[in-house]
């Protein structure tokens, strides 16, 4: 029936007929090729049984690919998150930084309690990565996170984010008023006004607040 190019060729028509798509689902030589289980997984036209079935067979890439991939019908998808969920534990530490960012939204909350901080980069970078997902991480006691959050180029400019960064009494100090100085006036006042918030950054808002005031 042809080789693995030919194969994906066909696959790659999203048209492809179900009864075309099983003939391939029925050729070992065509299903040797983890490309070709990966593209029979993902096609929309694939028996949903035999796609999933295939979801077990495939390499970490494969079903991180599945995992956020809006086109693949959402069974395939969460059968992909439910593999990578329970490979986790066993993977590298290179794997689970590369996971971290490609992964889809089923899969990136299980990032958010690994312990290596450059995982942690790698979900922030994901383009799946939502708030919560940043302020739960923003309102951690492991200082060394809260500096992955306060320095990250798009995140630390999230009100919602500063917010529980700044309420953290764990943030240091100079993360702290690295965060007072892209404030807004009123997220300052709101810092000088909180009873909960330490006094050391009260004193910084204020500190920020005198200085951008207009000489009398």
């Amino acid at each position: 029936m042809g080789g693995e190019a030919e194969h994906l060729r066909r696959l790659r028509r999203h048209d492809l007929p179900t009864p075309e798509i099983e003939r391939i689902l029925g050729d070992r030589e065509a299903r040797r090729f983890h490309a070709v289980r990966l593209a029979l997984a993902a096609h929309r036209n694939t028996p949903r049984a035999d796609a999933i079935s295939l979801v077990g067979t495939l390499f970490w890439r494969g079903l991180a690919h599945l995992s956020a991939n809006a086109l693949v019908h959402p069974e395939i998808r969460r059968a992909a998150d439910r593999q990578l969920l329970q490979r986790l534990p066993e993977m590298a530490l290179a794997e689970r930084i590369d996971l971290a960012r490609s992964a889809g939204r089923g899969t990136l909350p299980a990032f958010r309690h690994d312990t290596d901080t450059r995982v942690l980069a790698a979900l922030l970078d994901n383009r799946f990565a939502i708030e919560s997902d940043v302020v739960a991480l923003a309102a951690t006691r492991r200082s060394e996170v809260l500096v992955v959050v306060a320095r990250h180029h798009r995140w630390r400019f999230r009100p919602g984010v500063r917010d529980a960064l700044l309420a953290n009494p764990v943030l240091s100090e100079e993360a702290a008023l690295a965060l007072l100085a892209g404030a807004t006036g009123e997220e300052l006042t709101r810092v000088t006004e909180k009873p909960e918030s330490p006094p050391a950054l009260r004193a910084a808002a204020q500190r920020v607040l005198a200085e951008r005031a207009p000489a009398d």
